[in-house]
């Protein structure tokens, strides 16, 4: 899996974080949090991402998971959400500060217009949320402000080192054909109290025979003939020549076929197939790869640069005071609306906004909080977001766990 990066400022204006349970924080800001190449980082501002960024998941997760939800190993990298989360925070803010160093090598530059907005939008994130929120997860006007400047010089780093990428993509390395298919498991059937039962061969062989007079009949309404026999058509399904997830068997029956052209039964290892040619070259598809190329292209491009500033460069966690940072507490975000905000302050609280905002690599946050006068011409230069992956790692893991329930 790869490394997440830490979110930026989630609706700057629009968030409103309450503490649900707390009892101070032990933290003391003024201490070295890490040092980069000599210069310290503060625990205060360290601290202040971390919570900030449990504050996220807080809102994200304790509808999926429950509030013990930290305890677990979401991410799948063998440790429990804390642990996960704090090396995340420690790792990007090393990122961080090593792209503004580079911000030269780029042209890369941070207007005093775009400052004043994040003034703006940072003493208006302080207003929005209550004084023990605030007081718990350690912020600041300035650390908000120092934020939303780092993010605001990755998003635009990231755009520069983006540009360098090749996106030239030939229609022969994207070409991608387009399927319909019927699946039939031919392994076992589960009868009417949920019990699983293997087939034998006879009845593997009576099953072909069924599939068989499927397909002779499907030549004509391919859909309509599915239907009739009880199955249900995969439909519109694109692949190319990097194709990993469909049947082997599946694969090499459909490129025998012309557009139009019906499959007879193939057998793969734990179904029968009947497949459809719906198209040998198709061009929407195809495009569609070619983007989907050029975007892993610009993403491999970013990390190989982020990990080359990393080289020969010394960064230290300060690990006895960086271990005080805890997650006992748990933040909730409000759902009131305000008259700024309007609806994005009312969905704050959804997965679903949490869920964008919270696994961009930008500062999409300040283009939010653009829409609540404040930091309007920051947020549209940074307000893109990149990656969901930790979304995406912890719904994973929520699916495996109902699953084991």
């Amino acid at each position: 899996m790869k490394a997440k990066r830490l979110v930026p400022l989630l609706l700057a204006a629009a968030m409103g974080v309450s503490v649900l349970t707390g009892c101070g924080s032990s933290i003391d800001g003024e201490k070295t949090g890490a040092t980069l190449e000599g210069e310290e980082i503060s625990l205060g501002f360290m601290n202040f991402m971390a919570r900030y960024q449990q504050a996220i998941y807080d809102g994200q997760f304790t509808g999926m998971f429950g509030t013990g939800f930290w305890s677990q190993d979401l991410f799948g990298e063998g440790t429990d959400m804390v642990t996960s989360v704090k090396n995340n925070v420690a790792e990007n803010i090393e990122i961080l500060y090593l792209l503004e160093d580079h911000m030269g090598d780029y042209n890369v530059e941070i207007t005093e217009e775009e400052l004043a907005k994040m003034d703006e939008a940072a003493a208006k994130f302080i207003e929005d949320n209550t004084k023990e929120a605030i007081s718990q997860m350690g912020a600041t006007q300035e650390y908000v402000k120092e934020m939303l400047r780092l993010n605001t010089i990755q998003f635009k780093m990231q755009a520069a080192i983006e540009a360098e990428a090749d996106t030239e993509v030939s229609d022969e390395e994207a070409a991608q054909k387009t399927i319909s298919y019927v699946e039939v498991n031919s392994k076992s059937t589960t009868d009417e109290e949920g019990n699983t039962k293997e087939y034998t061969e006879e009845e593997k062989e009576n099953l072909k025979k069924e599939v068989e007079a499927f397909a002779a009949s499907a030549k004509d309404d391919f859909k309509a003939a599915a239907e009739a026999a009880g199955y249900t058509v995969t439909e519109n399904k694109s692949y190319g020549a990097d194709e990993e997830t469909l049947d082997k068997a599946l694969i090499e029956g459909a490129d025998k076929l012309k557009d139009g052209e019906i499959s007879p039964v193939l057998t793969g290892e734990e179904a029968f197939f009947v497949v459809r040619m719906e198209s040998t070259f198709d061009e929407e598809a195809t495009e569609s790869k070619k983007k989907e190329i050029v975007e892993q292209r610009q993403s491999d491009h970013y990390t190989e640069v982020c990990d080359g500033y990393k080289e020969d460069v010394k960064y230290e966690v300060n690990e006895k005071e960086w271990a005080k940072v805890k997650f006992d507490d748990l933040f909730t975000i409000k759902q009131e609306e305000s008259e700024d905000s309007g609806e994005e302050a009312g969905d704050s609280d959804t997965a679903e906004d949490t869920g964008e905002a919270g696994d961009s690599d930008t500062a999409e946050d300040t283009e939010e909080a653009g829409d609540s006068d404040t930091a309007e011409d920051t947020g549209e230069e940074a307000g893109d977001s990149e990656d969901k992956e930790a979304s995406e790692d912890a719904e994973e893991a929520g699916d495996s766990k109902d699953t084991e329930e």
